[in-house]
């Protein structure tokens, strides 16, 4: 189809946002605008040496997902299904564990039958009261926030088994890392002649019917036909983008969506000293300030990821860099049963990805409450032909606050927008 005249802006340049410029960049002139100084939002990988090192954002690809599979094969990026096996550590021992939760199927089982207004916190409360199932309530809470980044006093029952229910069993990464491929993406939409601008924050909207005028921190003003806007749940749901005239009901959709806040840190030791425990460890659980570890298997590599999500992080989100790796080594030290002065002089390095303290992110993803299905569908209306809206919390589907929901969005968007 030939270009039209008609131009479009794109504020973000994450995946939806990366996908959506592709989609649209052979019938309008397309300008993306990124707050950040690279493209790729909340994944970025960090190389040395052209060599992935860490993924301090998105990091697995769950499960055979078409749009983020398609995307890896049409660049030619390998990915690998990852393993090992998960353990808990409980008074110091190491306990292989089988499943997330004891008795998964048969929660489950109860999880369906809920109503569709009911949040998780409602549901333990009447199906597992606190002084019959206390270990089971603490599994299951600290699982829904470290997986789904939730609180269980918002976070909707039905969501969480939908999301369960769907859960694969396989999951990848991707061997140059995720940033690999939205590089690809960010390439491919230069070859389409879009105009990609890093560092530039959008600061206000004004609008009307076929025209939006958008202003910058750095003074730059530009001018379209049509508006997307990709940026994070977080940013939206704290009005960082005014707009004129005022948008409050979908403003109002987006504080709807829950927000999930993370802080995620990347460990390189001289050796692999939780072998001693276990060489086939995958993931590690414990109840220490930072949680949740894993490792890169199967990659022999001497990295730790450790993994703070949901409310519990909210107390260190504003604390040092120097202070969440202290955090870091003191829970890594109790759970492998080191001191910490050991772990110190094994570590060679630490990357910190503190992402709800980022200005531009204010979080990590996602979660679905009792009223987001109606707030989706508004985000998911365009305003006046005019005003769009993309990103991984629009997505109403079988992949939750993954790449491949953003992607999703983003080709959603640009159909639309064409289909007009």
């Amino acid at each position: 189809m030939a270009k039209t005249s008609e131009e479009i802006i794109i504020i973000g340049a994450g995946a939806a946002g990366l996908i959506a410029a592709r989609e649209l960049a052979g019938q309008y002139k397309i300008t993306i605008l990124e707050a950040m100084n690279t493209t790729g939002g909340r994944i970025k990988t960090i190389y040395r040496d052209g060599i992935k090192i860490a993924e301090t954002g998105a990091e697995f690809v769950h499960g055979e997902l078409p749009i983020t599979i398609g995307l890896l094969k049409e660049a030619g990026l390998q990915y690998q299904a990852i393993s090992g096996q998960m353990f808990h550590v409980r008074d110091g021992q190491w306990m292989l564990q089988h499943e997330m939760i004891s008795n998964w199927d048969q929660l489950l089982e109860q999880m369906g039958k809920s109503p569709a207004d009911m949040t998780m916190q409602d549901f333990l409360d009447q199906h597992y009261p606190y002084a019959q199932h206390p270990d089971l309530r603490q599994n299951i809470q600290g699982f829904v926030q470290g997986f789904d980044l939730a609180d269980i006093s918002k976070v909707s029952v039905q969501y969480l088994y939908d999301e369960w229910t769907n859960e694969s069993e396989k999951n990848f990464r991707i061997d140059r890392g995720y940033s690999a491929m939205t590089d690809f993406l960010e390439e491919e939409c230069r070859k389409l002649e879009c105009n990609v601008i890093t560092n530039t924050t959008v600061t206000a909207v004004e609008w009307s019917a076929g025209k939006v005028q958008v202003q910058t921190a750095n003074g730059t003003t530009f001018s379209a036909d049509k508006l997307i806007v990709t940026i994070p749940l977080g940013a939206l749901q704290k009005n960082t983008i005014s707009f004129s005239p005022a948008i409050p009901d979908y403003i109002k959709a987006a504080n709807d969506i829950g927000w999930g806040i993370v802080i995620k840190t990347i460990l390189h030791f001289k050796t692999p000293f939780w072998e001693k425990h276990s060489p086939q460890m995958g993931f590690l659980f414990g109840e220490t300030p930072i949680p949740t570890w894993w490792t890169q298997n199967p990659s022999r590599t001497n990295t730790l990821t450790g993994w703070l999500g949901g409310p519990p992080s909210a107390a260190h989100i504003t604390q040092t860099d120097e202070q969440l790796l202290d955090l870091s080594i003191s829970s890594l030290a109790s759970l492998c049963n080191e001191t910490e002065a050991t772990l110190r002089e094994q570590l060679v390095s630490a990357y910190i990805a503190n992402w709800t303290a980022d200005p531009h992110v204010m979080g990590g993803y996602s979660y679905g409450t009792p009223a987001s299905q109606a707030a989706q569908a508004l985000l998911n209306t365009g305003i006046e032909n005019t005003i769009y809206f993309a990103g991984e919390a629009l997505y109403n589907g079988a992949s939750p606050g993954t790449v491949e929901a953003a992607l999703t969005t983003g080709k959603s968007v640009a159909k639309k927008i064409k289909g007009r």
